[in-house]
This record gives C-alpha cells, sequence and structure tokens, in this order.
C-alpha cells in the first residue's frame, strides 16, 4: 500500500526542492547535496523518452510509455508535468517514487520546474531553493560554453532565462549564488538552509 503523504500529511516527507534556470550550476548543486547528506534521495522524475546508452530505469529516469504517461496523469500519479512539442516527449513528477522514498524516511531531494514547485510547496510544505550564476558574465559564459549561437540567439536565451528567474523568485523561499570556482560554498549554503529548517541536523 502506498504511504498516504496528501494535503492532510504534509510532515510526512521532507522534500527540499533545488532548482534554477539554464546556467544556474542546478545539477552540480544537487548531485553535491545527495553526497553529503546520507539519508537525502533524489526524486525520479518520470519521461516517455528513450533511455540513453548507460542510463537505468528508476535511477535517470522512469522510462514509460506514452500511453503510461497518460494514464498516469488521469489517476494523480503524475500531478505535474511539460510536454515538449517538437518531440512530443512527457516529463513529470511521478509520485510512486516520491512514496517509496519517504516510506524508506528519506529527504527527497527534487529538481522541478515553477509548476512542480507550486505543487510541491501548496502540498507538502516543501522548501525551495533557487540557484542563480554568480554574474551575467558568468551566465553568458556557461550558456555559450554549451550550445555556441550567434548574438540574436544569444540575447534570446537570456531573456528566456532572466523571465524564468522572476518567476522562480516570485515562489522560492531561498536563492542561493553559483559562482565559478565556489561549488563547495553553495553546496554549504544549502546544507545551511537545511539545518535551518530542520531537515538536518
Amino acid at each position: 500500500m502506498a504511504l498516504d503523504i496528501g494535503a492532510n500529511n504534509k510532515n510526512k516527507v521532507k522534500i527540499l526542492i533545488i532548482s534554477g534556470p539554464t546556467g544556474s550550476g542546478k545539477n552540480s548543486i544537487l548531485e553535491g547535496v545527495l553526497k553529503r547528506c546520507d539519508n537525502c534521495a533524489r526524486l525520479v522524475t518520470a519521461t516517455t523518452r528513450e533511455p540513453r546508452d548507460g542510463e537505468v530505469d528508476g535511477v535517470d529516469y522512469h522510462y514509460i510509455s506514452k500511453s503510461a504517461f497518460l494514464t498516469a496523469i488521469e489517476n494523480g500519479h503524475i500531478p505535474e508535468y511539460w510536454h515538449a512539442q517538437d518531440t512530443d516527449r512527457y516529463y513529470g513528477t511521478y509520485l510512486p517514487d516520491l512514496y517509496n522514498k519517504a516510506q524508506d524516511g528519506k529527504i527527497v531531494v527534487a529538481q522541478v520546474q515553477a509548476e512542480g514547485i507550486k505543487y510541491f510547496k501548496a502540498h507538502h510544505d516543501a522548501i525551495a531553493v533557487l540557484i542563480v550564476a554568480g554574474s551575467e558574465e558568468e551566465l553568458i559564459s556557461r550558456v555559450t560554453a554549451r550550445h555556441p549561437m550567434s548574438d540574436s540567439e544569444l540575447q534570446e536565451r537570456l531573456e528566456a532565462i532572466h523571465t524564468e528567474m522572476r518567476e522562480f523568485e516570485a515562489i522560492c523561499d531561498y536563492t542561493v549564488k553559483n559562482e565559478n570556482g565556489k561549488l563547495d560554498q553553495a553546496i554549504d549554503e544549502v546544507m545551511q538552509i537545511m539545518r535551518k529548517e530542520g531537515y538536518i541536523s
């Protein structure tokens, strides 16, 4: 039987959200927290895309068919999701994964978009930490290092990132700067937030 962690049982599980726009380094922060916190476990997202070489079902993603994904939305197992229209792929928060980790007494660390943050804060009193680059110059360097682009493409990407960041700022509880060369310091700040909120001692 699945553990009931619905709206009336907000204290059943502790959820830490680590989010941020492209170029923030949120993935590195999340991995750093998982390495330092023995009782933390990452929330694994469900997706309809095929696994890539080296990816493991249940570790990287929960790989399910499109029909199973849509059924999971209908029965409430995927309460929030997004659809990549160009590839017709779905990605979403998979509650069975959350139930299993909650049953094990884990602090669940999630990386979700704005709708996911709103859901977890409303239903589970989650704490949300926004990760941002140390400066605009650092952000530009990270974005262009991944995908070389023209000036107009860069400007369009930056405008999208800033719009996304404003949305995150309105709903996150804390903001942590991830400056170049100071990754450990940023992870320290997240760990301090977890102590402040009573997640760890």
